[in-house]
């Protein structure tokens, strides 16, 4: 009997330890049911995704699959930024300039919201900084100076957080070609050519980085290594995505090539 006095607190903390982390799953819709569920909808639309070079319409439907994720578990920062990934690369296919800002703002609302829910996720801070940068190319001069301070700040804390994740070398090839691209006083050819080299290095496969290498040996006039580097990237076997390589990188890679003839 006084074993069981002695006991009783002890109990009494287990069960209210039980009842808080019981409580704190369903909260966050954690059961091991629906992580379960959630991880097979990711890898359902990321099957979707990767097939936007043959049916960009798999983008549509990437983004019905994610919004079933988020019907699950709606504080998952995963699905957010999961959902800027996708309507960025529908937006970078529109033509109409109003109905990419509108997908761009909503790329940028999703990458938010998984900084609310994670404020460490490196993947939320790349969408964020991605998205600044593509409406900074839609907006005016004055605010784009801000928006493009927004995105070169937001691609650094990608890095900052984990330099060798894969979006930390796409974000080391977006600096590189906000350095390169912007105008004057954001413009830096050096720093364009630090990041560019980097991304090359960590991953020679990533055709988007390779081309940015080229771009600034051009701006250098350093002619027959960009014709080197392009080159280089058109015969990559295993490019680390073959669906910008396909729709984006190499048909750029071709042109910039037949640009530079004879010089």
């Amino acid at each position: 009997m006084k074993l069981l006095q002695k006991l009783k607190p002890v109990i009494n903390l287990f069960f209210i330890v039980t009842i808080l982390i019981t409580f704190f799953q369903a909260d966050k819709g954690w059961t091991q049911d629906n992580k379960a569920e959630i991880n097979k909808l990711f890898e359902q639309a990321w099957g979707l995704f990767t097939q936007m070079h043959k049916d960009i319409s798999s983008l549509d439907k990437a983004i019905a699959v994610y919004k079933k994720a988020l019907e699950i578990d709606p504080k998952n920062p995963d699905v957010y930024w999961k959902l800027a990934e996708v309507t960025f690369k529908k937006a970078d296919d529109l033509k109409n300039k109003e109905e990419k800002k509108k997908l761009f703002d909503e790329t940028m609302a999703f990458a938010m919201k998984a900084l609310e829910l994670n404020p460490n996720s490196l993947e939320g801070h790349y969408w964020v900084g991605c998205s600044a940068i593509r409406l900074a190319q839609l907006t005016g001069v004055f605010s784009a100076v801000k928006m493009v301070n927004q995105a070169k700040k937001e691609l650094l804390k990608t890095i900052e957080i984990n330099p060798n994740h894969r979006f930390s070398t796409l974000a080391m090839t977006v600096l590189a070609a906000i350095y390169r691209e912007a105008p004057w006083p954001i413009k830096d050819i050096n720093k364009a050519y630090e990041y560019a080299e980097k991304a090359v290095k960590q991953d020679p496969n990533l055709i988007f980085a390779s081309r940015q290498m080229a771009y600034v040996y051009i701006e250098k006039k350093e002619f027959e290594k960009a014709r080197k580097e392009l080159n280089r990237s058109l015969s990559v076997k295993n490019p680390t995505y073959i669906w910008d390589a396909e729709l984006y990188d190499w048909p750029k890679a071709k042109e910039t090539l037949k640009s530079i003839e004879g010089k």
